[in-house]
């Protein structure tokens, strides 16, 4: 790889470890981007593998943040919800290898449209609550299904998808988005890893690592900036308003929606 390009997968790293960090969203809506403003003639699959194996390594390093921060949250609840998003992810992995790259593509934008959408304009002012209450397990569960389907065929990581999906549920409070987002992150991204790693491509990036559709030379540049940077993210999480993350997130959502739009459009 080129200087220029181990620089820009540098600083996609930092960038993606910040937007994790502060948002639970896990950089995929980052990755995902620049990996195809990188690599255009890489399968779509293959910058999907790649990206949600950035996004696991992330999460990783966030989820231990947040256990030293003694975050609380009902584990029973995050694995219940897990089984939603795990089949879910294998849905969209599989659907994934029969759908038009531009039908893929066409699902990313709709659904970070939506999102932001959403994350702007419909901001849940509904009151926490401090039990577990019946519906919150079967509507957790559909609504992770539904996320790790997004996340399994687009390659995004389900944090963007499940974050604004799981501040729907009044059992979960706005300091523990970013908590569950993340252990679901990784969860079904090892579903989807192994899925990935046993199908053999058709193309592969030159003098890198890569075990089926995953270049874990590409993950390995970005997960390890990502680490090096991870103490400076979470002190400025704690110094952002929760109104302000919402807004900044949204925007941000709202933007990689419109670029990868007129990417798309420049490719035809």
């Amino acid at each position: 790889m080129s200087l220029s390009l181990i620089l820009i997968l540098i600083a996609c790293g930092i960038l993606a470890n910040f937007m994790s960090a502060l948002f639970g969203i896990g950089g995929g809506v980052l990755i995902v981007p620049v990996l195809s403003t990188l690599f255009p003639d890489l399968p779509f699959q293959m910058i999907s593998a790649t990206s949600l194996t950035i996004v696991m390594g992330t999460a990783l390093i966030n989820l231990y943040y947040f256990y030293r921060q003694h975050i609380q949250i009902s584990y029973k609840a995050m694995l219940v919800w897990s089984v939603g998003m795990l089949i879910g992810a294998q849905i969209g992995f599989e659907s994934s290898f029969y759908l038009p790259k531009n039908i893929i593509i066409g699902v990313f934008i709709i659904t970070l449209l939506l999102l932001a959408i959403r994350t702007l304009c419909f901001y849940n002012t509904a009151k926490y609550s401090e039990n577990l209450t019946a519906c919150e397990l079967p509507k957790g569960i559909f609504l992770c299904l539904f996320g790790g389907t997004v996340a399994g065929m687009t390659g995004i990581g389900g944090g963007s998808v499940m974050a604004p999906l799981i501040a729907q549920l009044k059992s979960v409070k706005p300091h523990q988005i970013a908590v569950y987002s993340n252990y679901m992150m990784v969860i079904g991204g090892l579903g989807n890893m192994y899925g990935y790693v046993t199908k053999t491509p058709e193309l592969q990036l030159d003098n890198s690592w890569q075990l089926g559709y995953i270049n874990f030379s590409v993950a390995a540049l970005v997960v390890l900036s990502s680490f090096f940077t991870s103490f400076v993210s979470m002190k400025v999480k704690g110094k952002l308003q929760p109104d302000l993350t919402r807004k900044l997130l949204g925007i941000i959502l709202l933007l990689i929606a419109t670029y990868m739009f007129v990417l798309q459009h420049l490719s035809f």
